[in-house]
């Protein structure tokens, strides 16, 4: 099951606050995917099938079945005397049906909404049949919660970016266990990327001092073939001396090994002086 089948899933066992706000819920459902015709509306989810004839018959008094096929399940009022007076009041002036505007938007992700698994990706968004109902919908959401508008396709969705965004829209419309996977997976991809950046800049640093280790020990060597290693001054054999016998140590480490012992910079001063002296050779 998708992360929004998930959610969605949890929605549709939302109790209501008001007796209003089975209405309000259908009308979020049916003014978001009805574009005219019959009152019937289309999901892939049973739970929500199941949510919209509850609410039609709460909201309203009216029935309404349930029609299964191989790749979705229809919610449809077929008396034409009903369909009408229910598409009358949902579609005339819906603003008596917002008693309670978290069910209508609840109403409104239930039949056009999905949000991306946020493992991969924080995008969340309400597909509706009319730029109208995209602003309408996109108006009655309170002042902290700011979706955006967009045509994709002849349909016009409301979607929010970002994990918080998300997370308040979920909590809002009654799916707070939602919003709280929502923080968890944050932090953990948090963490996780963390993790590789510290790994990818030790690597990286490991590389660099292999890089520089390779250069010293080389000048070393040159130094001894060309007979000049006893002309050296003795900090510099002897950090020679230490580079070539402690290869994968950090300067900071090397420095630690003179007596006295001596820094970073000064570990580094003396490793240049000996590559300047074999690159002259």
């Amino acid at each position: 099951m998708s992360f929004s089948s998930e959610i969605k899933t949890k929605l549709c066992d939302v109790k209501f606050k008001c007796p209003g706000c089975a209405a309000a819920e259908t009308a979020g459902m049916l003014r978001t995917v009805l574009r005219g015709g019959k009152l019937r509306m289309t999901t892939e989810n049973g739970c929500v099938a199941k949510r919209a004839v509850f609410d039609i018959k709460e909201g309203f008094g009216i029935d309404a079945r349930i029609t299964e096929n191989k790749r979705s399940i229809s919610v449809s009022v077929d008396d034409g005397f009903d369909a009408e007076n229910v598409a009358g009041l949902i579609f005339g002036n819906p603003a008596p049906l917002l008693c309670c505007r978290a069910a209508y938007v609840r109403g409104a992700f239930l039949a056009g909404g999905s949000v991306s698994d946020p493992s991969k990706n924080y995008h969340l968004e309400i597909c509706t049949r009319s730029p109208g109902e995209a602003e309408f919908l996109q108006g009655i959401l309170p002042g902290g919660l700011k979706g955006r508008v967009a045509e994709r396709k002849g349909s016009f969705i409301v979607y929010f970016k970002g994990c918080e965004d998300i997370a308040d829209f979920l909590g809002y419309i009654g799916a707070p266990s939602a919003a709280l996977e929502l923080f968890s997976v944050q932090v953990e991809k948090e963490m996780r990327n963390n993790i590789n950046r510290r790994v990818n800049c030790d690597s990286a640093n490991a590389d660099k001092l292999a890089r520089a280790a390779s250069r010293h020990i080389a000048a070393v060597k040159r130094i001894k073939a060309a007979g000049k290693w006893d002309s050296l001054p003795d900090t510099l054999r002897e950090i020679g001396e230490l580079r070539y016998e402690y290869p994968e140590e950090s300067l900071k480490e090397l420095g630690e090994r003179l007596d006295p012992p001596i820094g970073k910079s000064g570990v580094n001063h003396r490793l240049n002086r000996l590559k300047s002296f074999a690159d002259a050779l």
